[in-house]
């Protein structure tokens, strides 16, 4: 009786002394994507709510615990973090996610000054002079006959999809992009996510040409080109990537009032944010 009195008392003491959180579980993450910094949620059972015992890590790198219960632990997506698998270990215990985070990144949010886009001919003669083409991705102009998203040539955007529309000397087609115009504050839109493109196509372009048709106004008493306000240019790259385009001005080094007899013109400001993770539809 002795000898089972003792047993029974050991294996009490043991049962005692067990940390239920060694038998947590992790369930999901949410969100499964987004850019460094970001909070992010892992869900589960039996977590310590001591952050001081948990390791959590991001694609192998280190995150910061910044709150924790027994069913969630919150943190923020670490510097050096890589798309992959996120882990949560407890006493030397390690467990994943079903599901591999995403590490995004970040959006470009900048400015493009004086862009030159010449034409030879027009007032009666047959416009004509290459398209000056631009990359979003590299965020420069661009000699590539495939890597370019958007091409200039004076007030004509052609976009990198559909068709060639029979316009002369106008760039060869060979990626999937488009463009529409949505009425708006630049700040406003947000996302691509509901909006349908337009792709070049024989005899018109995604981005109507003509005043008061596409961007611009002409106003033939002044010489002038003026962009409309609160039309905002958004488009879909060459490689299916998401941007959007605010035209500031037509003229050179973009005076706060040009003089359309007397300032140089087809010279494009803009301002635009590309967001360059495949999949994604935010612009803000």
């Amino acid at each position: 009786m002795f000898a089972l009195y003792l047993a029974l008392f050991a294996f009490v003491s043991c049962s005692d002394d067990e940390d239920p959180s060694e038998n947590f579980t992790v369930t999901a993450i949410s969100p499964e994507s987004a850019t460094v910094g970001t909070e992010i949620t892992i869900t589960g059972t039996n977590f310590p709510t001591d952050a001081s015992r948990i390791v959590l890590k991001v694609g192998g790198a280190m995150a910061t615990i910044t709150n924790v219960s027994s069913t969630q632990i919150v943190a923020t997506v670490p510097q050096g973090a890589v798309s992959g698998a996120v882990s949560v270990s407890v006493s030397g215990t390690a467990k994943m996610t079903s599901n591999e985070f995403t590490v995004l990144s970040e959006l470009v949010n900048a400015k493009v000054e004086n862009i030159f886009a010449p034409q030879t001919g027009g007032r009666g003669q047959p416009v004509g002079g290459p398209f000056t083409k631009f990359s979003f991705e590299a965020g420069e102009v661009t000699d590539s006959d495939t890597k370019w998203d958007i091409a200039f040539r004076g007030l004509t955007i052609a976009v990198n999809g559909g068709t060639i529309t029979g316009t002369i000397d106008e760039p060869e087609r060979n990626g999937n992009g488009g463009a529409t115009i949505v009425e708006g504050i630049f700040s406003e839109v947000t996302s691509s996510q509901d909006i349908t493109f337009a792709q070049d196509a024989d005899g018109v372009f995604a981005i109507p040409t003509g005043s008061n048709n596409g961007w611009y106004n002409y106003n033939f008493m002044t010489n002038l080109v003026t962009a409309i306000p609160g039309r905002i240019l958004v488009f879909r790259t060459h490689d299916g990537k998401v941007a959007k385009v605010e035209i500031l001005s037509y003229y050179q080094n973009a005076p706060a009032n040009p003089d359309g007899s007397a300032d140089p013109s087809r010279y494009y400001t803009f301002n635009y944010v590309y967001n360059p993770n495949e999949g994604e539809t935010s612009l803000q």
